[in-house]
């Protein structure tokens, strides 16, 4: 399905490389209607849940930030609700929920909080407001109306863009490195230090001042008039945030998956990675309840412009929801992040969504003794092909799919792997789904009659609408603390790249507007922006956008014939790649066997031969010492007569030396008047010394 095709059948939800099937040359020889059935039974969509506007193309962004930790009082406000000075509007920040353009934060007295976008690390000290502009691939604009804010930029990709405007400046990052702004709460001075890094500060002039590494800079006014120097000291937030970095610095799971992953900073502490032969490098949960599966502790929420998002209640619940899939191994869960790009393309959940109502075809779910329409779900396995329902490209549904194929295995067949098990559907009833209560508690357990009779949702009429924004304002809890309104209402200053990536984001630049300069040339000065209403009077404004969005449906239906051709080439090319890719992997796979299976077989041979060799060498060895051992007999025999022939004679020649010494001694006078009486042992040795 192409990014303006209504009324296409569904394509395939399980693997991209099913679609050259779609495209065979059976399939051209079938009449459309034959096709358009057999799509239909074959081919369920993966619906991601938001109905799209009709023509619209535009692809949502694939990065989102989170919000990591809080610490005390941290209040939020969707972009969805539309006056951020209404207290209604905010309620307590939630860890796992998506933030994008046009959300809002504030952190209370004695509060801390932490955010990430991608890499980035976006940190915020008590008393401190920030909303976030534009979110998308390549901008991040925040509004920085009151507080501290510390920035760790990892990465800046080309193309990419990190602003932040004060009420006094705009800054805007020009290499990685540490930054820190502090705007007081009256608004007067903005603060900025570059620990490491550059940037770029625009005030509401022409003028820009470049920040060097280890400089810092206090403005006041909006024309970078100086406001004397600031502090030189660290205080304890700047220490905080210096251990935030070096716990970060410390990562396993950056060795695994890349760091652009928003909310792997919390895997090491809950999980442990493996290898799995299959599906190679997992993260499986150390702690998880009795009979848990993913997508089944938490609730859904309609975050525009993605629609049905889950937001999961465990504190490591972010990354393996919205990027990878899930593996049964063995008797346990195991997140498989896949071969996941530099950049990984984030999704509101990467389910397939059973029961609902769709082509005369109901299930109803019995709770309570009463049967009430339900809503399903199952996690998609490593190789099912994630497919939304809002309108995207086809490079978008590429992208988002980056990492279908795990370890060189693509599912191709036509039911997901989890349809079926009871132990990974979790369903509630449609009432709970739409408000958004927690399905813990909530869930009702299927059997597999159930599973048998439930279809996958093909159609994006089956899940249920976007709620009522009124209707879940009343059942939210009420925020612990709000901003002050005057800095919710106070302008700030945008730089002039700023401006205009504003005015390119129609209702995405909600959140700021031209202010005195605005008649000026807005290609030469940066202008003046605020979260307030435009001057203009409320009907202008819906007027000019209703005609902005007339001329945009009109330029749309006009491309649509294009894109749809487009649409239809890529389709097939995209498929054949992913077999001939897979081919390639099989081949390469055998290849590979039957290498080992040579240098097996050629490490055999050689161990046969080297025992072989060491046997006859140890058997050569016991021969020669068994002929040295009868040579030296053979000398020993012939040597004895001669041994004892020499015995004797040394026994003659010491019979003679001592009858010779006896002769001696009794040849000299007066030493022994008894030569025939027996010697003492000492007097004959005495004898012998002389």
């Amino acid at each position: 399905m192409t990014a303006t095709d209504t009324g296409s059948s569904p394509s395939s939800p399980i693997s991209i490389a099913q679609r050259p099937f779609r495209l065979s040359h059976l399939y051209w020889y079938l009449t459309v209607l034959a096709a358009a059935f057999l799509l239909a039974l074959l081919q369920p969509v993966v619906w991601a849940q938001e109905p799209a506007q009709p023509g619209v193309t535009i692809d949502p962004p694939g990065r989102v930030a989170r919000l990591n930790l809080a610490e005390g009082t941290v209040s939020f406000a969707p972009a969805d609700n539309g006056n951020p000075a209404d207290a209604s509007d905010w309620s307590p920040a939630v860890l796992n929920r998506p933030l994008t353009s046009g959300d809002r934060l504030w952190t209370g007295p004695q509060s801390r909080s932490e955010l990430y976008v991608g890499s980035t690390a976006v940190r915020m000290n008590a008393q401190t407001s920030l909303d976030f502009l534009v979110l998308d691939d390549n901008v991040t604009q925040l509004r920085l109306a009151q507080g501290t804010l510390k920035l760790r930029v990892r990465n800046l990709f080309d193309g990419q863009r990190l602003e932040v405007d004060t009420p006094n400046l705009a800054f805007v990052v020009s290499q990685p490195g540490d930054y820190r702004l502090d705007v007081d709460p009256a608004g007067n001075t903005t603060r900025v230090v570059a620990q490491s890094g550059s940037g770029l500060i625009y005030g509401d002039d022409a003028r820009s001042i470049t920040l060097g590494s280890r400089q810092q800079a206090n403005f006041t006014g909006t024309r970078l008039a100086p406001a004397g120097p600031g502090a030189a000291q660290q205080d304890s937030f700047d220490v905080w945030a210096a251990d935030r970095d070096r716990l970060e610095d410390q990562s396993v799971s950056a060795r695994y998956i890349p760091r652009e992953t928003v909310g792997y900073q919390q895997l090491d502490t809950y999980g442990t990675w493996s290898q799995d032969p299959a599906y190679g490098a997992v993260w499986i949960p150390r702690e998880v309840p009795v009979q848990w599966a993913p997508y089944r502790d938490g609730h859904w929420a309609w975050v525009s412009p993605w629609g049905w998002t889950w937001v999961d209640d465990a504190p490591w619940g972010f990354a393996p929801f919205h990027y990878g899939r899930w593996a049964q191994i063995g008797p346990r869960w195991a997140w498989v992040p896949g071969r996941l790009a530099p950049r990984p393309v984030y999704a509101p959940a990467l389910v397939a969504f059973v029961g609902g109502s769709s082509g005369g075809v109901n299930w109803n779910i019995s709770i309570g003794g009463a049967a009430r329409p339900g809503v399903g779900w199952f996690p998609l396995a490593p190789g099912e092909a994630f497919r939304p329902a809002y309108r995207v490209s086809p490079r978008y549904i590429t992208q988002v799919n980056h990492n279908i194929v795990v370890n060189n295995t693509v599912n191709v067949t036509n039911v997901y792997r989890y349809q079926r098990q009871p132990g990974a559907v979790t369903a509630i009833s449609r009432d709970d789904f739409m408000r958004g209560r927690p399905v813990r508690g909530q869930q009702h357990v299927l059997s597999h009659a159930d599973l048998d009779r439930a279809q996958v949702v093909a159609d994006r009429g089956a899940l249920p609408v976007r709620p009522n924004p009124t209707v879940l304002r009343e059942q939210q809890r009420p925020a612990a603390g709000l901003p002050p309104p005057a800095a919710v209402a106070r302008p700030v200053v945008a730089s002039r790249e700023g401006w205009r990536d504003n005015n390119n984001r129609d209702e995405r630049r909600a959140d700021t507007r031209p202010g005195p300069a605005a008649g000026r040339d807005h290609d030469a000065r940066p202008q003046f922006s605020a979260p307030a209403a435009p001057d203009r009077p409320e009907a202008s404004q819906r007027a000019q956008r209703e005609l902005q969005h007339e001329q945009r449906e009109q330029r749309e239906q006009l491309q649509a014939p294009q894109l749809e051709q487009q649409r239809r080439q890529g389709e097939e090319p995209i498929g054949q790649r992913a077999l001939r890719e897979q081919a390639q992997r099989d081949a390469s796979a055998r290849n590979e066997a039957q290498e080992r299976a040579q240098a097996a077989n050629a490490e055999a041979r050689a161990n046969a031969d080297r025992r072989a060799a060491e046997q006859a060498q140890r058997s050569q060895q016991q021969a020669q010492r068994e002929q040295e051992r009868q040579q030296r007999a053979q000398r020993e025999q012939l040597q004895a007569p001669q041994l004892e022939q020499q015995r004797r004679s040394g026994e003659e020649s010491i019979g003679q030396r001592a009858l010779r010494e006896q002769a001696q001694r009794d040849a000299t006078p007066g030493r022994d008047t008894n030569p025939r009486g027996p010697r003492s042992e000492g007097s004959f040795g005495r004898n012998r010394e002389q």
